[in-house]
């Protein structure tokens, strides 16, 4: 079994170097101590809050009450929804499983457009946002807009097709909900993104030989608006709230929602962006599948004129959203992207 050198080509994919039997993670993996996870600042085991979307029709006031809740208290959150189908649930983190399986060669017959793939395996090969940084992260994912669904052939369209659907009618129904949370117009948020831009990214999180030097994604807020997520099993995701990290305990066919920057800014700090990060297992692979429901690139986002008066002074400046992205990839990197655009 090989062992891979500190000064191992990090162009590699993570995927490739332990396919090839990794048993010591290269240095351009390795996190400086204080970016580790350490035990004693992280609480196991811990239940965020859990939504049943069945209360949206029999208590529609009690179920943006606990939403909104979550949201300003934790800014992440479970949902789940007894009627749907598993299978509408379980597709994606299927479809990811499928595409991550095969080479590039193979990828194709399983279902991406040749016009696609090649996209997709230069993202891969460059594992995720912080490979921007000198350490990289222990991750590989695939990403494409909700339009690219399109690029996908045969039964991987259709599975990828209705898990869209099922996650753009779950954003348009918090967001309405959120809005009347705070009091607003239940299409209020909705329109203050414009028009709004969906992104679906599949995440790969292979074993991993030294879990405790390394991390799947570093600790860091989404830029977007509302972020949707679906995991298998094997957890490993964690909230930060003051100096503490809470590992996740995720609920089977739930749905794991969380705030975004965009959102925390419209509100003028009422609901809060969450800090969250991704640990690797030394025996598992972890698979997820996120949908990014973010703002239009052209939008100017800032704190809503109902929330500003003489008591209530805007904490965040307006920035255009592709301006943030902008920063994110670049300056930004990890940690709470919102505290960026607070006003000092």
């Amino acid at each position: 079994m090989p062992s891979f050198v500190a000064n191992a080509n990090e162009h590699t994919g993570v995927k490739a170097l332990m396919d090839n039997g990794l048993v010591t993670i290269p240095g351009c993996y390795i996190k400086p101590p204080s970016h580790r996870a350490v035990k004693h600042l992280i609480v196991p085991g811990v239940e965020i809050p859990v939504i049943d979307m069945a209360a949206l029709e029999s208590d529609r006031e009690e179920f943006v009450q606990t939403l909104c809740m979550a949201s300003s208290e934790w800014g992440i959150f479970q949902v789940f929804d007894r009627g749907e189908d598993e299978v509408l649930y379980g597709g994606g983190v299927c479809a990811s499983a499928v595409l991550y399986k095969y080479d590039t060669f193979s990828r194709d017959s399983y279902g991406v457009a040749r016009s696609l793939s090649a996209l997709l395996f230069k993202q891969r090969k460059g594992a995720s946002m912080a490979g921007k940084t000198s350490v990289l992260q222990v991750n590989e994912l695939d990403q494409f807009g909700f339009h690219e669904i399109a690029c996908f052939l045969g039964y991987c369209r259709r599975l990828a097709s209705s898990y869209v659907s099922s996650v753009k009618h779950l954003s348009q129904t918090l967001l309405s909900a959120l809005s009347e949370g705070l009091g607003l117009d239940s299409n209020c948020l909705a329109k203050s993104f414009g028009d709004s831009e969906m992104i679906l990214r599949s995440n790969y999180y292979p074993p991993c030989p030294n879990p405790d030097l390394a991390l799947g994604m570093n600790g860091h807020t989404d830029s977007g608006g509302l972020t949707i997520l679906f995991e298998d099993q094997v957890g490993g995701l964690q909230a930060r709230k003051g100096d503490l990290w809470y590992d996740l305990k995720p609920i089977k066919n739930a749905f794991i929602v969380n705030i975004a920057d965009q959102l925390e800014v419209l509100s003028n700090g009422k609901y809060k962006s969450i800090e969250h990060r991704v640990l690797v297992q030394p025996d598992q692979t972890r698979l997820s599948i996120v949908a990014f429901c973010n703002p239009s690139r052209d939008v100017v986002i800032g704190p809503l004129p109902e929330f500003i008066d003489e008591q209530n002074p805007p904490l965040y400046r307006s920035t255009l959203y592709e301006e943030h992205i902008t920063n994110v990839y670049t300056k930004y990197l990890d940690g709470k992207h919102s505290q960026k655009l607070q006003i000092n």
